[in-house]
């Protein structure tokens, strides 16, 4: 068997036991909506894959310079990304009345990232989007979508408890677009130092925001 097919299952296999671990570790409510979390997400890789198709057609994803490169990585890929995401998120779960902060924009966040993930993942392995990706990027893609769904969800579930939900929903929007931007960018200019940094540095913000998450007061 190919090796990176197994790539193929770290998405949804997290993303199954998040489901089963709220299932019966709590008694969730909104079980339903959980499910459509990771669908809606999955759906939502169609923008990704417009966005490709017009690179392609405009020639904005051959690597020709540095500010070509830095283009596709954080407009075409980084911000199409987690502007999919973001608008599931934003028009359709934060309105609910279940959705009361942070730690729920995170948990739906992390679930229709997973969702996206899935089918993403699939599509770079075999170049519908990207070219020539290696199988460190398809082993690590899903778990950098679990950091960027953390930025996005917080800040979209902050949103909710405050009156500036426009700031707090863009912030969330532009924060978790660079970093998927700059997580492609190391790709493409194989700067695996840059990735390493760029890990560690995402992994010390998820947690301090996740912690951060727990803390915020939301009104019943």
């Amino acid at each position: 068997m190919n090796i990176q097919i197994l790539s193929f299952f770290i998405a949804p296999v997290i993303a199954l036991l998040l489901i089963f671990y709220m299932k019966f570790k709590f008694q969730v409510k909104t079980y339903s909506l959980i499910k459509k979390a990771f669908l809606f997400g999955v759906i939502s890789v169609l923008i990704l894959v417009l966005a490709q198709i017009l690179a392609s057609y405009l020639r904005l994803d051959e690597p020709r310079s540095i500010r070509r490169m830095i283009f596709y990585a954080f407009v075409i890929i980084g911000f199409s990304s987690e502007f999919a995401k973001f608008l599931i998120l934003r028009y359709y779960f934060q309105p609910k009345e279940n959705f009361k902060g942070p730690l729920d924009g995170i948990i739906y966040s992390f679930l229709i990232s997973l969702g996206f993930a899935t089918v993403a993942t699939i599509l770079y392995a075999y170049n519908v989007i990207g070219s020539n990706v290696g199988l460190l990027f398809l082993f690590t893609y899903a778990l950098a979508n679990i950091v960027f769904a953390i930025l996005l969800g917080f800040f979209v579930g902050l949103g909710k408890t405050r009156k500036n939900r426009f700031i707090d929903s863009m912030t969330g929007l532009l924060a978790a677009a660079f970093f998927h931007g700059l997580y492609i960018l190391c790709f493409l200019t194989r700067d695996y130092r840059l990735l390493i940094i760029l890990a560690v540095g995402s992994i010390i913000i998820t947690i301090l925001l996740t912690l951060k998450s727990l803390k915020v007061k939301v009104e019943d």
